[in-house]
């Protein structure tokens, strides 16, 4: 999982939660916590997965799944926020809208991903 923004943050244990948009054909089966996209099992609570800083970039730590759940971006709460690594839901907003435009649509679906370093 890809990490290029707030990898400091997941190394240092102060995120917890990552929020990724919800793709077309990505569907959550509730009974396994998995993702699914085209059959293909995409993440899984209970699975590790590696840290990357960037695409193609070597793996420098891992995280285990332990949570799957889906909501709109602009539902984030601040608590999740802080999950998140931010100080405050604005500047999870804020950082959120310079990574995705400041049109951002906050209205977007969002896989919300719990795991521990």
């Amino acid at each position: 999982m890809i990490f290029a923004h707030t990898l400091e943050q997941v190394l240092s244990g102060q995120k917890w939660q990552t929020r990724r948009l919800v793709k077309l054909g990505e569907s959550l089966e509730k009974n396994r916590y998995i993702i699914k996209a085209n059959g293909r099992v995409r993440y899984e609570v209970g699975k590790t997965y590696a840290v990357q800083p960037n695409r193609g970039k070597k793996s420098v730590a891992r995280i285990l799944m332990i949570g799957i759940r889906r909501e709109r971006v602009g539902e984030i709460s601040h608590d999740d926020a802080i999950a998140e690594g931010f100080r405050s839901r604005e500047d999870f907003l804020n950082t959120w809208r310079a990574i995705h435009g400041q049109d951002a649509d906050l209205s977007r679906e969002v896989w919300v991903f719990e795991f521990e370093l």
